[in-house]
């Protein structure tokens, strides 16, 4: 059961978003950003379609006025908004942050909706470069609980996100799950759990037969160029001595929503293989963060085969040491 600091936290982070305010902001989705984006997700084309680009790849030029924007890739816009003076110790937003001790943030896990995708509609609400697009904040929760290794107290908070393009139709709602955990002591140096040992070759292929599967070794300089591009100063994403000194990791830590984009990617480059047609959306994706995925070390994003014909496809991120790191499920629009 969480404490009464806990609860009490949770109580004085709710009244100050009780009165069901929202945060509205607005903001040109800019080409050369996008571009910038997608080719710091080793992604030459935004969509396996060259009609969408007029053949050109992104290192030869923006991506033209009107193209949709990849599932998850309204990331890169709508960043956050602070002084320098205004972020948490640890470099993270603070803009919806609970009380102290309550300010150590972690990226658990969510759901994303893109509503205005569906292929039945006469018209899709996307959202597309060169537009001017809103998004609209909104606070859902805020939940004490308890880690159940350690008996911590922590803090989930529910936030939702509602983006829509220039003819204010409503294209996506992406929900977000944050885990607030107690800040750390900086002078107080962490236990580092060292590298488990990674499976075997004959393993790895056991384990990927009957699935589609993608590896990946993330380098120090994507996570800098991917916080850069979503101006996310969260220090253990780029700052080693800060990630293994002061929170215990062993290596600068692979973004969250990196491996959840990683996830679409490859549910996405599944769907176009069987098709024509170059720009597929899902309905929606719920996720769920459940180990980190460290810089320099493999994993793989894996999918049964055929699993993007079904209605939901279970899609992983699994480290080649065998450890779940983040499970998807991507539902079809049919």
């Amino acid at each position: 059961m969480a404490s009464n600091d806990a609860k009490s936290t949770a109580e004085a982070f709710l009244s100050k978003f009780s009165r069901g305010q929202t945060f509205v902001r607005k903001q040109l989705l800019d080409a050369n950003q996008l571009r910038l984006f997608s080719l710091t997700l080793d992604r030459p084309h935004l969509w396996s379609s060259s009609g969408t680009s007029g053949g050109s790849t992104l290192e030869d030029e923006e991506p033209l006025s009107g193209t949709p924007i990849p599932s998850y890739y309204h990331l890169v816009y709508f960043t956050p908004a602070q002084l320098p003076g205004r972020l948490g110790l640890d470099g993270t937003d603070t803009s919806f942050n609970p009380d102290a001790p309550f300010t150590r943030r972690m990226w658990a896990g969510g759901s994303c909706h893109w509503v205005g995708a569906n292929p039945d509609a006469s018209a899709k609400a996307l959202l597309r470069v060169g537009e001017m697009a809103t998004e609209t904040t909104k606070v859902l929760s805020c939940e004490p609980k308890v880690i159940g290794k350690t008996g911590e107290d922590m803090l989930v908070v529910r936030v939702e996100k509602e983006f829509r393009n220039a003819k204010d139709e409503l294209c996506v709602v992406d929900r977000r799950n944050w885990v607030f955990r107690t800040a750390l002591d900086p002078t107080k140096p962490a236990t580092v759990i060292p590298k488990p040992a990674e499976l075997p070759a004959s393993e790895l292929e056991q384990a990927d037969k009957g699935k589609i599967v993608q590896e990946y070794s993330r380098d120090e300089a994507t996570l800098f160029r991917f916080s850069a591009l979503t101006f996310n100063a969260h220090r253990i994403h780029y700052d080693k001595p800060w990630a293994r000194d002061v929170e215990g990791h062993r290596n600068v830590v692979v973004h969250g929503p990196l491996n959840l984009m990683a996830m679409l990617d490859h549910w996405r480059d599944a769907k176009a293989a069987t098709s024509q047609d170059g720009i597929f959306y899902p309905e929606k994706i719920e996720y769920r963060a459940t180990s980190p995925v460290y810089a320099g070390e493999a994993y793989r994003v894996t999918m049964d085969e055929g699993a993007v014909h079904q209605k939901v496809a279970d899609v992983n991120v699994v480290s080649n040491d065998g450890t779940t790191c983040m499970r998807g499920a991507i539902s079809n629009w049919s």
